[in-house]
């Protein structure tokens, strides 16, 4: 695992450029968003990983270390970046967009979310594993799962039918709708935290921290631009805040919900300094989804064809490989089938 580290390392460092003495006001852009979410996918893959095998390495147990260290906090930037670009989308495009929610942003979601559970049935027929119907009828809600990661996909459902009709009912009133969301979002958390495990809403207000930050952006942006002082101040009091209450974080759900808030404003604001040019993780930030949901498979075919049993790092790499190539084509495969439904 610590090659793979090392890997990442050295493509962030070769393609780090820093902005001075000015802000960068591209931070936010899909351009340098997907670089972001393109090295934490990659470093959910790892985390992933080494459920399914054992790394004895004094240098994978220090990975290892690193990876429990950021924990849930690996996808809180993927609902801080999809809040943040509904509210920009609907900023710019007003109610069309959101008339057109349930098509294009759940209606595609769910479709490509059903693919890859059509393919995770594919795979248990041929490995054995039976489910019952119920559980695999549920699991095409992210409710339960067949083999593949589910808590985030029912986050994601929910939040998206959650923002369609808040703005919906409330229409132009933005500030209210935004509100509404996360009074629901708050509802949600309580109700998550009767019925599941903690890692179900522990991130959950990411996503309205996106929407917040991207309805008072152009305000943040100019009392920044201001005086660059007041970025300097605001960054180091986010950072600090992130660094202390880091510890208290497993101390209540909310307080979780706010130290993922505080780790996504945090790398945000450090946005304005530093950005990844890489197009190799940017090329994984725009395969996300089905990186984060296919790469499952590969993991599950080796181990029950004993891979791992030769060695950790062959099935790493193998599993690393498949997952590339399965998701790149089946990201194809996917786009070809919605542009003949959705015309």
């Amino acid at each position: 695992m610590i090659i793979f580290l090392v890997f990442l390392c050295f493509i962030m460092i070769c393609s780090c450029k820093f902005c001075f003495p000015n802000l960068d006001s591209k931070y936010l852009s899909k351009e340098y968003t997907q670089a972001i979410k393109g090295i934490f996918v990659i470093i959910v893959f790892l985390s992933h990983v080494k459920t399914y095998v054992d790394f004895n390495g004094a240098g994978d147990i220090f990975v290892i270390q690193i990876l429990n260290y950021f924990g849930q906090l690996m996808v809180a930037l993927f609902l801080f970046y999809s809040g943040y670009g509904i509210y920009e989308s609907i900023k710019y495009r007003g109610q069309k967009y959101i008339d057109l929610l349930p098509k294009n942003r759940i209606g595609k979601t769910f479709f490509d979310f059903a693919l890859a559970i059509i393919l995770f049935l594919i795979i248990d027929l041929i490995i054995g594993k039976n489910y019952s119907i119920f559980t695999v009828l549920l699991s095409f809600t992210g409710w339960t799962s067949i083999g593949n990661s589910a808590w985030y996909m029912f986050a994601i459902f929910t939040l998206y039918i959650v923002t369609y009709i808040c703005f919906k009912m409330l229409k132009n009133k933005r500030f209210l709708s935004i509100l509404l969301i996360t009074i629901l979002s708050l509802c949600y958390i309580y109700i998550m935290s009767l019925l599941r495990d903690n890692y179900w809403s522990s991130t959950y207000l990411c996503y309205v921290a996106g929407m917040w930050y991207s309805y008072f952006k152009e305000k943040i942006d100019c009392f920044f631009s201001r005086n660059q002082k007041n970025y300097f101040i605001v960054t180091l009091l986010i950072v600090f805040m992130y660094i202390y209450f880091f510890q208290y974080r497993y101390t209540r759900l909310m307080m979780f919900n706010f130290v993922s808030i505080l780790f996504c404003l945090s790398i945000v604001l450090l946005s304005f300094k530093i950005s990844f040019q890489s197009q190799l993780l940017k090329w994984f930030g725009n395969h996300l989804f089905w990186i984060y949901i296919l790469q499952r498979i590969p993991m599950i075919l080796l181990q029950y064809f004993h891979i791992e049993q030769y060695d950790s790092y062959l099935y790493l790499s193998l599993c690393f490989v498949i997952t590339v190539i399965f998701a790149h084509y089946t990201n194809i495969f996917s786009g070809y089938l919605k542009n003949k439904i959705w015309k």
